[in-house]
């Protein structure tokens, strides 16, 4: 059975009120919502009631979820409103990376300046991040850090399609700029880039950004 399959059973399953399949949900999606929340707030305690939060938004909105779009870009975009929301409560800029993964790809070895250099480097692209207009932080995050296509972002985000890849790209440059001279280099390339902010899907952005 496919994601998608399964995904319309589940759904079906959480219309119809039972308990169990709320909790696959949240075994399923716990972890990618938890990770998203992340990149937007700096409290571990704030990010456990962010996800709750969400999540109980998602149990109380599921009836009207007719499937029109992906269940996946449906929950991101609950996700995400949920995180801005937080951000202008709070006036907070920080956009920490999960703990584990921001550096995950880079070849660093088991020696202390390296670890420091790792410490430091996420230290520079949470303050990059946090330099970014929200609607090109929001792409970045979505489609560089957890794998979401041009269209998905733009359903999400609720923009064109050509809007979204225009601030990938102007996102990128920026992060670009305030990176390389750290530990990129003058010849820094999009995709070391995209390994320093903890890139997790591959869907081309860096080729996008290099032109």
């Amino acid at each position: 059975m496919t994601r998608t399959h399964s995904d319309k059973r589940l759904v079906q399953r959480m219309k119809s009120g039972e308990a169990r399949a709320f909790e696959e949900f949240v075994d399923s999606y716990g972890a990618h919502i938890l990770r998203l929340t992340r990149r937007y707030v700096s409290n571990p305690a704030d990010c456990e009631d962010l996800v709750q939060e969400i999540f109980f938004d998602i149990y109380r909105s599921i009836g009207a979820f007719r499937g029109d779009s992906a269940l996946t870009t449906y929950i991101y975009r609950i996700a995400v409103n949920h995180c801005l929301r937080h951000c202008q409560r709070n006036r907070s800029n920080d956009l920490p990376l999960q703990e584990g993964d921001d550096t995950a790809d880079t070849d660093w070895r088991n020696r202390p300046e390296d670890s420091a250099v790792k410490s430091e480097l996420k230290t520079q692209v949470q303050t990059a991040l946090s330099t970014l207009p929200d609607l090109q932080r929001d792409v970045v995050i979505l489609h560089e850090l957890h794998g979401l296509t041009y269209q998905e972002c733009a359903e999400v985000l609720e923009v064109p399609v050509g809007t979204v890849k225009s601030r990938l790209s102007g996102g990128f440059r920026r992060l670009r700029d305030s990176l390389r001279s750290y530990v990129l280099g003058d010849g820094a390339s999009a995709s070391s880039l995209a390994v320093s902010l903890g890139k997790q899907g591959t869907n081309g952005a860096t080729e996008e950004v290099s032109r």
